[in-house]
């Protein structure tokens, strides 16, 4: 994710999960490490809200699935939990919209899901909003127009998407919109120019 023009990297998988965080600054193209995350974690998300950093969810050797939550502070290095999510989760994507975070589908012990969780920073709470039509993970979620988009992912079925979602937050509802060409997984999302790009991926 990019805070304040910088681009970090959090977590991952190298042979185990990890807690590391780098930052790379491109004025002097350099990377450089800042305070670890409390937890190791992988296939987690990541967004940047009200100028501090989101690491939510994911999964580690220890703790299986995850729902705890972390937010960073570039201006104290420091991370600190906040709540956790209602269901942990793997393979979600994050996106921040109307001063919210959004935690959307993803993968458990229970498979793929279509729940999509919501926190309010101002009262350190998540609330499930209405779930998506169709249980995914390894999607990509954008914001364009007041709306999020959810476009591909996969099945626990091993299925690869094409479908697209739309959630409208002053209705609390989600709508099908035309889906894409190709079936989409692991891939990324962009907005540029009010249109949306769907880049790379797998499908099968």
């Amino acid at each position: 994710a990019v805070l304040d023009g910088k681009l970090y990297a959090a977590g991952g998988w190298y042979g185990a999960n990890s807690n590391l965080v780098e930052r790379y600054d491109l004025a002097t193209n350099a990377w450089e490490a800042v305070a670890p995350m409390a937890a190791a974690r992988s296939d987690h998300g990541v967004a940047v809200l009200d100028g501090k950093l989101y690491a939510v969810g994911g999964f580690n050797d220890d703790d299986g699935f995850l729902s705890l939550g972390e937010r960073y502070d570039p201006a104290a290095n420091a991370w600190e939990a906040v709540a956790p999510m209602a269901t942990a989760r793997q393979g979600h994507d994050m996106a921040v919209l109307d001063g919210k975070l959004y935690a959307v589908g993803g993968f458990n012990d229970g498979g793929s899901v279509s729940s999509v969780e919501r926190y309010d920073p101002a009262t350190n709470a998540w609330e499930e909003v209405a779930p998506m039509a169709e249980e995914r993970y390894d999607h990509a979620v954008a914001v364009l127009d007041g709306k999020l988009y959810v476009v591909g992912g996969n099945k626990e079925d091993g299925v690869t998407l094409s479908s697209v979602e739309r959630y409208d937050p002053a209705l609390d509802a989600w709508e099908a919109v035309a889906p894409i060409a190709a079936r989409f997984g692991g891939g990324a999302l962009a907005v540029l120019d009010g249109k949306l790009y769907a880049v790379g991926g797998v499908n099968g």
